[in-house]
């Protein structure tokens, strides 16, 4: 790697592990762990933290940075991760994407509802009389 390519990986180690404190706040009662997606529409990885809390449905996801979609850096990447982490890591792929098999309207799991979402203004019906 050159000067350039190092100052770019250093940046990304850096602003995960920034993120990664931020939001690791190691709350009792909540389970942790760090999504990898592969995301080939945007040609990026992403790593997200996420977190649950016990006997609870509600998840909570936190992207901790994205890179280009490059081998050697996610290699770079993924063995710094490891280094300083020793949550479980679920990889995920754009390419294999799974329809739940019916529309979601409503999914309180997540935190969002269809009744929360702002919906336009309906026009005013018309007297034609």
């Amino acid at each position: 790697m050159d000067n350039k390519d190092d100052q770019r990986m250093y940046h990304i180690v850096h602003t995960m592990q920034e993120n990664y404190e931020k939001y690791f706040t190691r709350k009792y009662r909540y389970r942790y762990w760090l999504v990898v997606v592969d995301n080939h529409f945007e040609d990026i990885y992403s790593i997200f933290l996420y977190t649950k809390k016990q006997r609870t449905k509600l998840l909570r996801s936190y992207e901790l940075v994205h890179f280009k979609r490059d081998p050697e850096d996610y290699r770079h990447v993924m063995n710094n991760l490891r280094e300083w982490s020793n949550l479980s890591v679920e990889n995920r792929d754009t390419k294999h994407l799974i329809h739940p098999g019916t529309d979601i309207v409503q999914d309180t799991t997540h935190g969002h509802s269809a009744r929360n979402q702002t919906r336009a203004p309906q026009r005013p019906i018309q007297s034609t009389h």
